[in-house]
């Protein structure tokens, strides 16, 4: 089996976007014919890392389209602080994890299926140890992707949930324009992409910023960062800036901020404004159309509009991940190759896979 590069898994998201949506209505018939559509009092996400993230993202679509009550929890919150009293036959629990190896949302899945909760493992790997635990599986159709820092994983897992969010809620869900937006996106990366990661390469940490359903591409850049470049990075609703960490402003400081023309659109420019006085190195990423409404000596990396704020997360992500991709090569290192190849394994987080890719090349 053929490892692959994170360069080659993002490049591959308009079609892996493709795939989810042209295998949506047979997964949604799988998961019907096991657990029926509901109405689901509650609706549990758990997840650790780019699944979380994921999670993050799926709430926003589910508070729009069902009635339920809607929160995301980590293994470690959901089993030793969750809800478990709440947990019943009207109860809806989706353990996500893209290679079904995710050791803590297993357990979580098992703990609620034995409390009576439908559930449901969101997974690419449907093989793998998770998949048995929950009563149905929702494919995300992502495919392999045998690197450790995931990418395609990562909106693909995010637009599944969205179609399984609208379907739950009997919504009109669209994502046939989400491909193009893909390859635009990543076709303006690709003209900035070398003088950006030249300057990354040599950051001392960086700090994220975006809210709403933005907040998942802001999370899930900055945990691309920490796993490739390895520099300290931090990662704020707009808002929770400006109450203490803004006292760390400084004029090294490297400030990336997602803007989507969505609610708190005013308070982010505001922000920006600010920044950009005080600071050498504020990228801003956002909906082309603001950047006439902007006052701006920073550098602005227009992305193309979209009419609702709640599919952005779908690719906005994508400058940050090829970011971290070219910034940790520029730093001599293989995006792939994590420094602690066996960590999972020692603290028994994953289930091992058949082939390691935590090696890198």
């Amino acid at each position: 089996m053929v490892k692959h590069t994170m360069k080659q898994c993002l490049l591959e998201q308009p079609q892996t976007m493709r795939d989810v949506i042209a295998g949506a209505a047979e997964q949604m018939q799988l998961v019907t014919a096991e657990i029926g559509k509901g109405p689901f009092n509650q609706i549990y996400l758990v997840g650790s890392g780019t699944s979380l993230h994921a999670a993050i993202a799926a709430k926003y679509a589910l508070l729009r389209w069902t009635d339920a009550e809607v929160q995301v929890f980590t293994p470690f919150e959901f089993l030793n602080y969750g809800p478990h009293k709440r947990i019943g036959k009207n109860t809806l629990v989706m353990g996500i994890s893209q290679t079904a190896r995710s050791i803590g949302t297993i357990q979580c899945v098992e703990l609620s299926r034995s409390l009576g909760a439908k559930t449901v493992f969101v997974t690419a790997e449907p093989d793998n140890p998770g998949a048995t635990s929950a009563h149905t599986i929702l494919n995300t159709c992502t495919g392999l992707e045998l690197v450790g820092a995931k990418t395609k994983g990562f909106t693909s897992t995010m637009g599944m949930l969205y179609e399984f969010a609208a379907w739950l809620g009997n919504a009109r869900l669209d994502l046939s324009g989400i491909p193009g937006l893909m390859e635009e996106t990543l076709r303006r990366t690709a003209l900035v992409i070398d003088e950006l990661a030249e300057e990354y390469r040599t950051a001392p940490s960086v700090t994220i910023l975006g809210g709403g359903p933005l907040a998942a591409a802001v999370k899930e850049g900055g945990l691309k960062m920490l796993e490739g470049v390895r520099i300290p990075v931090e990662t704020y609703d707009v808002e929770e800036y400006m109450h203490g960490p803004y006292h760390c402003l400084e004029k090294w400081s490297h400030l990336i901020f997602l803007v989507n023309g969505g609610a708190g659109t005013d308070r982010a420019m505001r922000l920006i404004s600010f920044a950009q006085e005080h600071s050498d190195h504020v990228l801003v990423i956002g909906d082309e159309r603001l950047q006439k409404q902007m006052e701006l000596s920073c550098r602005f990396m227009g992305l193309p509009g979209c009419t609702d704020e709640l599919l952005t997360p779908l690719y906005y992500p994508l400058p940050l991940q090829w970011l971290a991709n070219d910034a940790t090569e520029r730093r001599g290192r293989h995006p792939e190759q994590s420094r602690y190849p066996q960590f999972h394994a020692i603290l028994g987080s994953k289930y091992m896979p058949k082939i390691n890719y935590y090696e890198g090349k």
